[in-house]
């Protein structure tokens, strides 16, 4: 086999050997599209979240997922899931989540007044009326949005009924927020 034939195998073998999943594998949202989706559906107009304050550093948006542009062409950067985006991901919104289960005591952000009421009575936690199904849901509805099926919704609430049943709101809220927040139908594109 000639040199120029055995370098095409190469080439054309690496390139069947590419797999085709990266194609399809799911890209975050964005930072600034989580950012303006938790503020459409926990703050008021005139008060939206200001996520990056719950960043580990300044400027770390861009390796969460943004939108760069260059001449006339837009893409989109730093989209797929790895390990430090992960982190950094889970910081954030560890760091998101504390806010809301804090604000039982005193508020932490600025609510939309139907989160507010959400919260308020979550806040109650483990009180019974706290546990409720349509309490745990209005609250899951109200961060997660319709993004998720029913399944995740009663595996989430399964889980914090049981292994949360008896700690207080504040750490309860923060791990209920951090669940729905770092729950793939809540982060990644579908």
């Amino acid at each position: 086999m000639s040199r120029s034939a055995l370098m095409c195998a190469l080439v054309l073998a690496l390139c069947t050997s590419v797999q085709p999943t990266h194609a399809q594998m799911s890209q975050f949202k964005g930072f600034t599209a989580i950012s303006k989706e938790l503020s459409i559906r926990l703050a008021p107009k005139d008060a939206p979240i200001e996520l990056d304050r719950f960043l580990p550093a300044e400027d770390m948006e861009g390796l969460l997922g943004t939108w760069t542009t260059f001449g006339a062409e837009h893409s989109f950067q730093n989209g797929l899931p790895n390990s430090i985006n992960m982190v950094i991901w889970y910081v954030t919104l560890s760091r998101f989540g504390m806010s809301i289960g804090a604000s039982c005591q005193t508020p932490q952000l600025e609510f939309h007044p139907r989160f507010a009421g959400v919260l308020q009575k979550l806040c109650a936690w483990p009180a019974a009326g706290a546990r409720a199904d349509p309490v745990m849901l209005d609250f899951w509805l109200s961060v997660m949005g319709h993004n998720a099926p029913e399944e995740e919704y009663v595996a989430w609430r399964d889980f914090f009924l049981r292994s949360y049943e008896s700690k207080p709101a504040a750490e309860t809220i923060a791990a209920m927020t951090l669940a729905i927040t770092m729950n793939p139908y809540f982060l990644l594109h579908k």
